[in-house]
């Protein structure tokens, strides 16, 4: 079972990013309770010890004021003096509540209770004054105790601000500790939910670039398959689609190529063979000039005949290795067997050939190694100028041998030396003569060097003239597919 797939690349991206984002914008949620939450008791703390202070400091008023107007009342015996005494005494009594309703330590608020008794005492003594003698210097020494115990409760109060002020910096290193320890654990599983998605979007990509890059090189046998979203299946369909029309225009173009080198050579070889005729002068002397034009009937005959070879090869060089001939061959008298059949062709343009042949055997097709030897000889002849020097070079190389053949022609222009191996391609700088080439001679060369398992490559590209190298392994028939 396939786990479900979204329709488009773009949903995928979505999702992605959608669940990547998921576990911070949770962490920067839960992040801003927690902060809010901060600040809510950080603003109750700081309102609490407001108002703790605040209510101290009232309180040591409130005792100056009844202390003022309770001797004023002892001394004068004005009515209006004590309803000042009894004012504040409300007001103390009030404010004292207040503050005793706060969240006090148990000292604090047993020196606010031990205030509330003491100012309670001091009052009843004013306020039951009946006119006789009263005892100033114990009031005043009451007072002091009084005034001293709203001291001892302001202090009190100082000291909630400083418990306050402590419990939200320990709050704050709490909450910094628990954002430090989210991101630690946020940050590994962020890192993995983009890795996660990222191989998800680049799978599919990295798929097409495979399959576009196989089918560059011409194979269409294997089906296409793309895994990922709908849209990216759905191109993989059609890319399958495209491989299988291709499959079959390849089949065509074989097949046609077949038919029409095969309807070509039976005329071709009458036409050969009365040139043959003509030149030898079989049906009769002929002149000077008639065995020129015969000589130039032959020479085209033979290399129309070579070009349809070419058209014959290069249809059979797919399937070569189902046909090869495996058997064990001696490579140096084969080059110079082949070398020798384009002697007249080196001597017309008086070119010097220099061989270095290692005595070499492998395991190898020797009809196959014979094309590839005579396409690179033929190339070489064809590009290179009157008076030039071919060379041919053959070398153990590791676990195979590397055969070279260089010439001193015009070489390959840059912008088409990735080409040079692909079927009818020609380049730009073409070889004097009267019929030109099909441009199958080196992508035969390279079917056939891979159908041994080998490669061929240009080497020394930039410099003067062209130097091809083919790689083949000593025991083909270990290595051919």
């Amino acid at each position: 079972m396939s786990l479900y797939q979204p329709k488009s690349t773009l949903k995928l991206i979505l999702y992605g990013f959608g669940f990547v984002s998921l576990p911070l914008i949770i962490a920067l949620g839960y992040a801003g309770l927690y902060v809010d939450r901060l600040a809510n008791q950080s603003q109750h703390a700081v309102y609490q010890a407001v108002q703790a202070i605040t209510a101290s400091r009232q309180l040591i008023d409130l005792v100056t004021t009844m202390e003022r107007s309770g001797r004023q009342y002892l001394i004068l015996e004005e009515p209006e003096f004590l309803e000042n005494v009894e004012d504040a005494h409300e007001e103390f009594q009030e404010t004292a509540q207040r503050l005793h309703r706060l969240p006090l330590d148990e000292a604090h608020r047993e020196r606010v209770d031990d205030l509330i008794d003491a100012e309670r005492y001091v009052y009843e003594q004013i306020s039951g004054y009946d006119g006789g003698e009263t005892d100033q210097i114990a009031l005043a020494r009451q007072f002091m105790e009084l005034t001293q115990l709203g001291q001892d409760v302001l202090s009190g109060s100082n000291r909630m601000v400083d418990r306050e002020v402590r419990t939200m910096q320990e709050t704050a290193t709490r909450a910094q500790q628990l954002l430090f320890w989210l991101a630690v654990a946020l940050g590994p599983l962020t890192i993995v939910s983009v890795g996660f998605f990222t191989t998800l979007i680049a799978r599919p990509i990295r798929q097409l670039d495979r399959i576009i890059r196989r089918m560059g090189t011409g194979d269409f046998q294997q089906p296409i398959q793309v895994a990922g979203p709908q849209d990216l299946q759905y191109v993989g369909e059609r890319l399958d689609w495209l491989r299988q029309r291709l499959l079959d225009l390849e089949e065509q173009k074989a097949r046609f190529l077949r038919h029409v080198s095969h309807e070509l050579k039976t005329p071709l070889t009458a036409i050969r063979e009365g040139a043959d005729l003509l030149e030898d002068s079989s049906v009769g002397r002929l002149n000077a000039e008639q065995q020129e034009i015969a000589r130039i009937l032959a020479s085209n005959t033979q290399q129309l005949q070579h070009l349809i070879e070419d058209l014959l090869n290069f249809s059979t060089a797919r399937d070569t290795a189902m046909a090869m001939d495996i058997k064990r061959t001696r490579l140096a008298p084969l080059i110079e067997e082949v070398a020798r059949n384009h002697k007249p062709a080196m001597l017309s343009k008086d070119l010097q050939l220099e061989t270095e042949l290692q005595d070499i055997h492998i395991r190898a097709d020797a009809e196959k190694l014979r094309t590839i030897v005579d396409n690179l000889l033929s190339n070489a002849v064809k590009f290179s100028p009157t008076g030039g020097r071919i060379h041919v070079g053959l070398t153990r190389d590791g676990d195979g041998v590397a055969l070279t053949v260089a010439d001193e022609g015009p070489g390959i222009e840059a912008d088409e030396q990735d080409a040079v191996f692909d079927a009818f391609f020609q380049g730009s700088i073409r070889a004097e003569g009267y019929v030109k080439g099909s441009g199958l001679g080196l992508s035969i060369a390279k079917d056939y060097a891979e159908a041994h398992g080998g490669s061929i490559n240009l080497e020394s590209p930039g410099q003067a003239g062209t130097r091809i190298r083919v790689d083949l392994p000593l025991n083909a028939g270990s290595t051919s597919q």
